[in-house]
């Protein structure tokens, strides 16, 4: 007990002591008018949104000197005092007053009142009263589903063009506009197309959904479809978002790239850094082909003409006439891949309408590294002699940047299908720059026995073997038959052991090089060696 009195009573002397110091401190300072302190707020309500942070500013003004300014609102935590004379070391006749608060993300309520007072010199106050709502829209409205940037319609006895997209907000869409433009002649002779623009409220939630087939007219055509979306706080040009299309019709045109689409909801289109849907190959005019590992029995696919939607183009069996590709998603079944674990050579003819597939197991396939053995001692440091003085360290490969010295992150072979190779846990960051190949691990860094360049650093859709042709060894027969297979003779495999140059005339000397990715989180990057593709997706 004697204790805790006496550190009661020191307590109370250091408390008196300090109110006395803080008085001879003001005492230092004259009174000039001996009037109260004015303060004149920049506003008397701030909205805002939880998670989000407020601006506190306003002009203070005392002849005699300003000494404190106090911040209150105990509901969201906030008491902050300014302290004048100890941030300048003596009291100012004027002061603005900018301070920015965060309001914590889950804070309850939706009207708070925060007291600021301001204190002079002679201990006068003038207190006001800020009125702060957490019912501001700050943050736009963004696309789930939308169309891509350029998009093909076919001319037909009826040409429809399908516009479908979703919008969502963390509170309320307001209203979207849409506008369609006939830009054939360019854009000095712009034509209005009869309907257009077209205003349409929203439902009062956080989601807008639009379906609607457009009918055009039978001709060819260059259309520019414009839709805008806009939350609750419109009238700022922040809390809008918009996507700009151009609509191509035209008859059924020759496409350069089209994609095998195995998901089933169109969202899942646009979640995926890459690889979904799956590059398909060009293999002549109007035809595609396409090898694909179909884990689950009963998936359903079909080709797209665009990456980030079903329509326009989607071809699959016609609901009419199974046997005979349609191109409307609304008129077509899927293709049906009812064997489970087993690879499927897929191919396609847009224009006689054709298609055909045929399975084929795991242990028919072929990629350039299945003679070596993953995950063990299997890669010959020097290339020397195979005897049992080489020097041997273990084979692997994943995702490796382009400082030679950086780790290669190490990817998992998979259990059932040897040739898929899954690297998991992957974080991303929001807004960040992705570059890398596919390349293995080695003591001195770069070495590049087993290596993959893509097509294209932007776009990445297949990822191409750039590495050795592995010579005969104790540990593994070679790879000569993957490039038989692939090549079927066309490659000379000592210029492809012995000169970069050669090997760039098959595979360019691509890097996955994305720039901003648009979302971030925890993704999961799944590799294919034998079809040549991969997908980075969410994981789930």
């Amino acid at each position: 007990m004697k204790l805790f009195s006496m550190f009661r009573s020191t307590g109370l002397c250091l408390s008196v002591l300090a109110a006395l110091s803080s008085c001879g401190d003001n005492d230092k300072w004259n009174d000039v008018d001996g009037g109260s302190p004015s303060l004149i707020l920049a506003s008397e309500h701030e909205r805002t949104e939880a998670g989000l942070s407020i601006k506190i500013a306003g002009k203070v003004t005392d002849a005699d000197g300003i000494s404190t300014i106090d911040l209150v609102c105990h509901d969201i935590d906030l008491n902050k005092r300014i302290n004048i004379i100890d941030i300048y070391g003596e009291p100012l006749t004027e002061y603005d007053l900018d301070y920015n608060f965060k309001i914590e993300p889950d804070q309850k309520g939706d009207d708070f009142n925060i007291e600021i007072t301001v204190t002079d010199i002679g201990n006068r106050k003038e207190t006001k009263n800020l009125r702060l709502t957490l019912d501001a829209d700050w943050t736009p409205p963004y696309f789930t589903t939308s169309p891509d940037e350029e998009i093909i319609v076919i001319i037909k006895n009826e040409t429809i063009y399908n516009l479908a997209f979703s919008v969502a907000d963390n509170r309320v869409v307001d209203y979207v506009d849409i506008d369609l433009v006939d830009v054939t002649d360019g854009e000095e002779g712009a034509k209005s197309i009869d309907g257009f623009p077209r205003h349409i409220e929203g439902n009062g939630t956080g989601k807008f959904d639009f379906a609607e087939k457009l009918v055009l007219p039978n001709k060819a055509a260059n259309l520019r479809a414009t839709v805008t979306a806009y939350d609750r706080e419109a009238n700022e040009a922040a809390h809008s978002v918009s996507f700009t299309s151009l609509v191509k019709v035209q008859q059924l045109p020759d496409l350069e790239k089209m994609w095998l689409c195995d998901v089933k909801e169109e969202s899942e289109l646009n979640t995926d850094i890459f690889g979904v849907p799956v590059l398909c190959d060009h293999v002549g005019p109007y035809k595609y082909r396409i090898r694909y590992f179909n884990e689950t029995a009963g998936t359903e696919v079909c080709l797209l003409g665009q990456k980030g939607s079903f329509g326009p183009l989607c071809f699959a069996p016609s609901k009419e006439n199974p046997n005979v590709l349609g191109d409307n998603p609304e008129e077509v079944n899927r293709i049906k891949l009812n064997e489970a674990g087993k690879y499927y050579l897929l191919d396609f003819d847009t224009y006689n309408r054709t298609f055909s597939y045929t399975s084929y197991s795991v242990d028919e396939a072929i990629d350039p590294v299945m003679h070596m053995h993953y995950g063990q001692d299997d890669l010959n440091t020097w290339w020397g002699g195979w005897d049992t003085d080489a020097w041997w360290q273990e084979f692997y490969f994943g995702p490796m940047t382009d400082n030679p010295k950086q780790t290669v992150l190490k990817m998992e072979q998979d259990a059932k299908n040897p040739h898929i190779y899954i690297y998991e846990d992957w974080q991303i960051s929001k807004g960040s720059d992705l570059r890398f190949i596919i390349h293995n691990y080695h003591s001195d860094g770069w070495w590049n026995l087993a290596a993959w360049r893509v097509d294209d650093s932007a776009d990445p859709g297949k990822f191409l073997y750039y590495g050795n042709v592995h010579p005969d060894n104790p540990h593994y027969t070679g790879n000569a038959d993957y490039f038989e297979w692939k090549y079927n003779g066309a490659v000379d495999l000592g210029q492809w052991q012995g000169s970069e140059d050669y090997r760039k005339t098959f595979v360019p000397d691509n890097w996955v090089d994305l720039k901003g990715i648009e979302q971030g989180g925890t993704f999961k990057l799944i590799f294919d060696a034998h079809t040549e593709r991969a997908r980075l997706v969410p994981q789930k």
